[in-house]
């Protein structure tokens, strides 16, 4: 704001009329902008505006000072990509009187121009109120780089996984964080993929994760101690240790359940770190059937963290059927969970109502294993049911498992969360703060070996800060969408080898109710909340037989990765070696529109159609897959047939391959896994479209 034309700086425009006064600035040797509200617009902010050229996947700073009416004042930034909208950030608000120093740290993206936008409040409470602008200066910056002292590596392990933490000084994006491990008191290292270096900037409440380094190592033994090396390019190495949790649960004492049951039961009581586990279970050789009668709001409420509750069968409860407190280190194991969920007078379902269920922002690391979650009461619409006194159709209704925020830490596996046409499930398993820094499951999370079926959304909705979350050898069949997995606003995620068999749109029999979705659902049209980190290996797609009756070729998904709209974002997706099986070739096997430059599609299998930056995919194979049944039922690739040893060796991830390369897909042809004891036949393949 060095140059003027009268009461305006140079190159700024208004698109409203107020009061506009040069004035004093924060020094004598500078001025300000003033404005003051003489005419009221509600619902309107004031702003005046200048555009700007900026460099695509560049930070830049922008910054001044604000005076005024107290929360009067702030600045905006709006980026714009080929001179479409993109995105906007916005600063705090002005302190008071007094110059407040105000910023915005921000990444272009892929943007070419920007906006920097002044902005005032102007109801009729404003009138007469004053607010000033001054020192409104723009700068590009480097690359991130941690300058900070070193926040020492540490690990956090489930059974079969560990997710890793670290910040050295120095770190930075152009520089890698190689992983290698073995079992404490081996000789042999074996290699893992690199951490990923997080450059975004987040807010208070998550700064500690910015310029951080994050990733995980997968495939473990349970109850057995590593040796994690960590080594920054050109920097220095770190030796830590780390035990996975154990399957042995120590039991200090055994509680007996009753074989039946109609109020709610209410635990209390449970173990500790130190000590071990409660368990709570039926005698020996009984059997509990536990019936709610569709009054009681919980079969079963526990209360108490380090509690193990076994060979439960709890039915007809009226919300859910297991609800957790303020607990932590809790396993249900072993249990039938059906009939819970309540129908409102107009005939919509509640929303959420779950075989188990919390909403405690406290619980961590709950297991869940080896039950079965089926036939809810409740009925949830589907896309082609709009809902009653709304003018939404989105689905809303029971779920298998719902956890509202928490601590993460969970394991979620060997399940079967499965129903029927009359009572559909919404989502199999989220919640609702899915473009947040909470979200499901949080963070340090496991699921995997699960069948999750009937769903009129998503089978899995992975959605929120996704902080080392890991997905895998999970089957899914007759959902609208296999994955949601939009977005990961911390990361990374890791999706690898789930299979995908029949999708499905609406309750009906029309063409467009047998519609096919999408094997996973990406993107948010908030910027700052897509930017984390993504990983996509080795899942497959299906085209089981078509529907009886139609004429379509299959009843598969009819996109993998996909946008669902042209507006929303995700950046920092890594896919490789998956088989993307469509319906027809028109379908999108992959549908990025925006072709976003930071993600990274490649050694994939697809036989629809693909939107991306140019040169993804350069070693993909454009074909339909080539299917055999394995001895065991399994589907895998026929030798020789497109994508069989033609994936990319990916370490810890495929390291087991057979042949002399990975195949593409979530089954690698003459191996005994992923053979999860939940999943279903394999339905007969269609292996053209």
């Amino acid at each position: 704001m060095t140059d003027w034309d009268a009461e305006m700086p140079t190159a700024w425009t208004s698109q409203i009329t107020q009061k506009l006064e040069k004035v004093k600035g924060p020094t004598p040797e500078n001025q300000a902008l003033q404005v003051e509200v003489s005419t009221a617009y509600p619902l309107e902010h004031g702003s005046i505006s200048q555009a700007f050229a900026i460099k695509p996947q560049t930070r830049y700073r922008i910054s001044g000072q604000i005076k005024g009416t107290p929360g009067m004042g702030y600045l905006q930034i709006a980026l714009q990509k080929d001179s479409e909208p993109f995105s906007r950030l916005q600063s705090k608000r002005n302190a008071g009187d007094d110059w407040t120093p105000i910023e915005l740290t921000f990444h272009t993206a892929d943007c070419n121009s920007a906006e920097a936008i002044l902005r005032w409040e102007q109801e009729t409470d404003y009138l007469g109120k004053r607010v000033a602008f001054a020192d409104l200066t723009v700068e590009e910056l480097g690359p991130l780089v941690y300058e900070g002292e070193e926040v020492a590596p540490r690990a956090v392990a489930t059974f079969n996984s560990i997710g890793l933490y670290w910040k050295p000084n120095g770190g930075t994006a152009t520089r890698s964080v190689s992983v290698n491990y073995r079992k404490k008191g081996t000789d042999t290292w074996a290699e893992a993929m690199p951490l990923w270096f997080d450059s975004n900037e987040h807010p208070e409440e998550e700064a500690e994760h910015t310029a951080e380094y994050r990733g995980s190592i997968v495939y473990l033994d349970s109850g057995t101690e590593y040796e994690i090396k960590l080594a920054l390019e050109n920097g220095p190495t770190r030796v830590i240790t780390a035990t996975t949790r154990s399957d042995d649960f120590k039991i200090i004492r055994k509680v007996t359940l009753p074989t039946t049951y109609t109020k709610k039961y209410e635990i209390f009581e449970g173990g500790s770190a130190e000590e071990g586990y409660v368990l709570y279970e039926p005698a020996e050789g009984a059997k509990a059937v536990w019936d709610g009668g569709g009054l009681i709001e919980q079969n079963l409420e526990i209360k108490a963290s380090y509690v193990i509750v076994r060979g439960l069968t709890l039915t007809n409860a009226r919300t859910n059927g297991i609800y957790l407190d303020n607990v932590r280190d809790v396993i249900i194991d072993n249990c039938d969970i059906s009939g819970w969920g309540e129908t409102r007078a107009n005939g919509q379902a509640d929303n959420l109502n779950a075989a188990i269920y919390s909403r405690s922002p406290m619980i961590e690391r709950i297991v869940i294993q080896n039950c079965d979650l089926h036939h809810p009461r409740s009925d949830s619409n589907s896309w082609n049911q709009e809902r009653p006194g709304t003018k939404s159709k989105h689905p809303q209704g029971p779920q298998g498992i719902v956890f509202y925020g928490g601590k993460g830490g969970h394991v979620i596996r060997n399940n079967r969360i499965y129903s029927d046409m009359e009572h559909m499930f919404n989502d199999g398993m989220g919640e609702v703060h899915n473009f947040s820094y909470k979200g499901f499951p949080v963070c340090d999370s496991d699921i995997y070996d699960n069948f999750i079926s009937h769903c009129w959304d998503d089978a899995l909705e992975i959605e929120g800060a996704d902080m080392n979350v890991r997905v895998w050898n999970n089957y899914i069949d007759m959902t609208y969408g296999a994955i949601g997995a939009a977005v990961p606003t911390l990361g990374p995620v890791y999706f690898f080898r789930n299979v995908y068999a029949v999708s499905r749109k609406h309750e009906g029999t029309s063409a467009n109710d047998l519609t096919g979705h999408y094997l996973v659902k990406i993107g948010n049209e908030n910027a700052q909340l897509s930017r984390g980190k993504m990983y996509i290996f080795h899942n497959t797609s299906l085209q089981p037989a078509p529907f009886d009756g139609s004429n379509m070729p299959s009843s598969g998904a009819q996109a993998g990765i996909a946008y669902t709209s042209p507006k929303k974002k995700q950046e920092n997706i890594t896919s490789r070696n998956n088989i993307f099986h469509m319906r027809r070739p028109t379908n999108w096997s992959i549908k990025n529109p925006q072709k976003t430059t930071s993600n990274d599609f490649d050694y994939d299998l697809y036989d629809g159609r693909t939107a991306f930056k140019d040169g993804s995919e350069a070693n993909g194979v454009e074909a339909s897959p080539q299917f055999v049944y394995a001895p065991d039922g399994r589907l895998w690739l026929s030798p020789g047939t497109p994508g069989h040893d033609a994936g990319e060796r990916l370490p810890n991830f495929n390291d087991r391959f057979v042949g002399s390369a990975p195949d593409m897909g979530a089954i690698e042809q003459g191996s005994p896994e992923p053979k999860p004891a939940t999943w279903p036949k394999f339905p007969a393949p269609v292996s053209s479209n």
